[in-house]
């Protein structure tokens, strides 16, 4: 993994870094092997110093960071102390200002006075959109999880349970095999249930303001996505949307059901949606940009008739049609209309087509994704159908 940290390095010095002081789990776990309490400095060339906060036995089991990179003591006067001892007195640094709490960004600016700071972020989510092969091994990994949460569904999903005891029974299924139970994200105001979202019936074309996606309506205001105490009814269409996380790697999947027989309309509906969805995919390639992928997705469903309800309706209506995963469930590139980011090999994506009809239901379908030289390779181990459960 020493290579991830000699990435940086590379991208440090072409960006006139001095250092970057990494304080994020996630940012931590990726370049130094252990989400324990810990800081890490990388200077723009030499070794990195990793600051054991605290946990000093499990960090030093994890880590892949040798001993003399480690520093026990990870306060703001530590950090400065060794920074002074190796010579590193001034310059820029690089911190994380998406993720960091004001109070702490503020404190590291007084501890560290005779330093100027810089935002190191999009350096660090860039490098992160290519995966390598431990982490695509990890995701692949991931991605099989949701063959179990299928089995779950299909056993247990009929007239008359809730989305909640349909939730329970999902997530207990995937708990018993490493289901890590939280999605991460790095968005500060991001929360989702470990069994993300259910949503049946008319719950399905109520959009919360969580995301511009099918979201359900939750247990109560404070968290107003996920499952709620709705009775499934025969014939309702049941959308599920599980972030994965295993072994701290995510992968993005939903598929569609029916609580019984499909009728024709559903079954129409759905073969839309995944008409845009072949299309997407089929476009997927190195080189090809981010946007393209929009545009292809969108002029398909204004093709099909279907624009209307396009990833939403109305005001409510999201402007994407997929993302990065990996550490996070919701990284770059974000593939909408604005951003235009080459896909390289290496990038895995969620892609995500969905129409959302008021006073009718959604479909969803969502795949995770690995860009290869030679296209699309298909993460989930489900097909993509639309999956009727009769009892």
């Amino acid at each position: 993994m020493l290579d991830r940290l000699r990435r940086l390095q590379s991208l440090m010095q072409d960006h006139a870094f001095t250092g970057a002081l990494l304080m994020h789990p996630r940012d931590v776990y990726y370049y130094a092997g252990t989400a324990q309490p810990c800081n890490l400095f990388v200077p723009q060339d030499g070794e990195p110093i990793l600051f054991i906060r605290r946990a000093w036995d499990f960090v030093k089991k994890e880590t892949f960071l040798p001993a003399e990179c480690q520093v026990d003591g990870g306060s703001l006067r530590v950090v400065k102390q060794e920074l002074e001892r190796r010579g590193i007195k001034s310059g820029t640094i690089g911190i994380t200002e998406d993720v960091l709490p004001a109070l702490l960004y503020n404190k590291i600016k007084r501890e560290l006075a005779g330093f100027l700071f810089k935002n190191i972020s999009p350096l660090i989510l860039e490098q992160r959109m290519v995966k390598d092969v431990r982490e695509i091994e990890a995701i692949k990994k991931t991605a099989a999880l949701y063959k179990v949460a299928h089995q779950a569904i299909m056993e247990n999903l009929r007239d008359g349970i809730t989305e909640l005891e349909l939730a329970s029974r999902v997530l207990g299924s995937l708990r018993a095999c490493e289901l890590e139970g939280i999605v991460r994200n790095r968005r500060w105001d991001a929360s989702l249930h470990p069994d993300g979202i259910i949503a049946a019936g008319e719950n399905c074309w109520e959009i919360s303001g969580s995301a511009m996606t099918v979201t359900g309506i939750g247990l109560s205001p404070s968290l107003a996505w996920g499952a709620s105490t709705k009775v499934i009814r025969e014939g309702e269409l049941v959308v599920i949307d599980i972030p994965l996380n295993r072994h701290g790697y995510h992968a993005d999947i939903a598929r569609t059901y029916v609580a019984g027989r499909a009728n024709s309309r559903q079954k129409e509906i759905f073969e839309a949606v995944l008409e845009i969805q072949d299309r997407v995919i089929r476009e997927i390639r190195p080189g090809v940009k981010s946007d393209y992928l929009y545009n292809v997705a969108e002029s398909t469903a204004s093709e099909l008739g279907y624009l209307e309800y396009f990833q939403g309706y109305g005001r409510m209506k999201g402007k994407y049609i997929g993302h990065g995963v990996g550490l996070e469930n919701d990284e770059p590139p974000t593939l909408d209309p604005i951003e235009s980011v080459t896909l390289q090999a290496g990038m895995v994506l969620a892609i995500e087509p969905k129409f959302i009809i008021p006073g009718w239901g959604a479909v969803d379908i969502e795949d995770t994704v690995l860009v290869t030289e030679k296209g699309a390779e298909i993460l989930t181990p489900v097909e993509r159908k639309l999956f009727e459960v009769i009892t």
